[in-house]
Parts: structure tokens; sequence; C-alpha cells
């Protein structure tokens, strides 16, 4: 049976190139980008492809089945370039939806959304996809992105209205693993903890409750609901709603604990032989978080466990643990 084609629009990034790589197993895999990825992704064509512009859009995708949309200008660019993040994040975002649109052969489309648009501050209950939109309940450098995503799927939400195709959102938590932006946190605590270093979470930020997704769990997420599109077992209920799936660990985790995870996994696998030490760095900028706003809300994943058989998260504490651990390992191969 031939297989299904699927474009993975930003596939050149880290969540791009990491679902390229998942997926190449089952379906056949198109990477869209302005620029080539940097490692060896196997059996993946490249087409390079501006999203700002709808020819090279609609050129690059007419014959494909399914678009999967990872592209997005984020920080800390979308803070010093304010019109590319305007052109990519948003008025590529509307090409690649009018182009599976108009396309016949194009099925739908996926969207990788993000916990940030329902904000960081005052976050409390039980959240579920409804949860609503709070762009400014983030930083201030956060704020643009935050705004972007919420357009992208706003966006992505309007054409699912009115579209007999399919076009959904999996809304992720930060993603953990290897591959990741080297200035994450985590990726910035590993590094500086395994060089025996002194692990520096900020003061004002140290509470700041965060969600997290293991790549290889958001990953699994994107297959499973490509497959529901593409064999025609999602349905259209009239509210896009439907078609939102929060895929993250549903309990959340402060920048501290995750420095305390980091610092603990380190000492576990290499024996007591690192043991480095945490310091909390003040920048005299006010904090916005207390020490208990990460106990005040846990996310619905229920969703993601019924519509997508996600049955089991990796937690940040399994994640970092087997980070730390192939790092160390592949140091002394």
């Amino acid at each position: 049976m031939e297989q299904y084609k699927i474009g993975i629009v930003g596939g050149a990034g880290f969540i791009g190139s990491s679902l390229a790589r998942h997926m190449n197993q089952s379906f056949q895999v198109k990477i869209l980008d302005v620029k080539e990825p940097t490692e060896d992704l196997g059996n993946v064509e490249f087409r390079q492809c501006d999203i700002r512009i709808i020819e090279k859009v609609e050129k690059c995708t007419q014959d494909l089945d399914l678009i999967i949309h990872t592209a997005i200008v984020q920080i800390p660019l979308i803070n010093q370039n304010r019109r590319l993040g305007y052109e990519v994040n948003v008025v590529g975002t509307q090409n690649l939806c009018k182009a599976v649109q108009e396309n016949p052969s194009i099925k739908g489309m996926i969207l990788a959304g993000s916990w940030h648009t329902m904000g960081e501050e005052h976050l409390v209950g039980f959240i579920s996809e409804g949860f609503g939109f709070r762009p400014d309940k983030v930083e201030d450098r956060a704020r643009l992105y935050a705004l972007s995503k919420i357009i992208q799927e706003s966006i992505v939400r309007l054409y699912d209205e009115m579209s007999d195709k399919l076009f959904g959102v999996i809304k992720m938590g930060t993603v953990l693993g290897e591959g990741m932006s080297e200035k994450t946190a985590a990726n910035i605590f590993i590094k500086r903890g395994l060089n025996g270093e002194t692990i520096t979470p900020y003061k004002h930020s140290m509470y700041r409750p965060m969600l997290y997704i293991d790549i290889v769990d958001a990953c699994e997420a994107f297959q499973k609901f490509a497959l529901k599109i593409l064999n025609g077992k999602m349905e259209k209920t009239g509210n896009s709603l439907a078609h939102i799936i929060n895929v993250c660990y549903p309990e959340p985790i402060n920048i501290l604990e995750l420095a305390e995870i980091v610092r603990k996994a380190i000492i576990r696998h290499t024996n007591n032989l690192v043991n480095p030490k945490i310091e909390i760095v003040d920048t005299d900028n006010p904090s916005l978080f207390d020490e208990k706003d990460k106990e005040r809300f846990r996310v619905n994943i229920s969703k993601a466990k019924d519509l997508l058989g996600l049955n089991h998260l990796k937690s940040p504490d399994e994640i970092i643990n087997e980070m730390v651990k192939n790092r160390i390992e592949k140091n002394c191969s």
C-alpha cells in the first residue's frame, strides 16, 4: 500500500526534525523549510519553502496528504525582528491553511501549539483545552511569542470551523530532549552541571511553574493524530475545540525544582563523582511567582489519552535522568 505523504513545515528545527525522524518509518516525509536540516534524517525529502510567499507554499504542498506546521519565529528573534515574526508566524500560517483548504489532495493540517497561550501567572484549577488565551500573563520577553501562538491557533481553529477538512492543534508543554535549544533552562542546567559548574536559576523566575513534554511523546502524539485524520477516524463536530489536544505532563514543576532534578540526576549517574551546587542569582527583577503556584493547578490530558491513546507521558524527572545518563555515556564512549 502506498504510504501517505506528510509535509513537515519548519522541519529543520528541533521539533520538526525530530518529527521527521520519528514519522519516516510510517510515512513519506517531506521537510518544508527555508533552510536544510543540519543532520541526516534518513530517507526524508527536503523542499525549500518560504511560507511567507503563497505561491511557494502552493507549489511545495501540491502532492501532500497532510501538513504538520511547526514553523515559528520565537524568543529572542521575535523581539529583535517583529516584522519577520508577523510574516512567518501569522501570514505564513494563513498561507498554509489556505493551501490546505484549496488543495483537494490534502486532508488536513496539525499545528504545533504551545501551553504558553494560557499564560503563566495565576493558573488555578484543572485546566482543559478550553481554558482560554492570556497573552499578557507571561513574562514580557515572551509576550510576542504567546501572541503569535494564539494567532496561529485561532487561524487554524477558524479554518476548522469553516472547512470540511480537519485542522487541529497539539498544545504542547515545553519540549525536552536531545537537540533542544541550547538556550533552554534545562539544557543550560545540564551542561553546567556536567561540567562541574554551579547551576544558576534566577531568583525572579525560580518559582515559575512550567509544563513539559518529552520529544518522543510529542512525536507519538503527532503521528497518532495524523493517522486519525488520514484514515477518517477524527470526526468533524462543528466545534473546533474538539480538535485541540493538550499534550504535556499534567503536573507542573518550577524552575528551582528543575535545577534540583538536574543536580540529583548528575549525582546519581556519575556515582557521586560530580556534585554540582545550586546558586540562586538575584538580578533585582521582581518575582511574579511564589513557591505554592505550581500546586494550584493541573492540566487535563484526558483527550490525549482518549483520542490519541497516550496513556503514559514521561515526567520531567524521567526525561532529565534519561538525558543526563545518555550524555554521560556519550562522553565516555
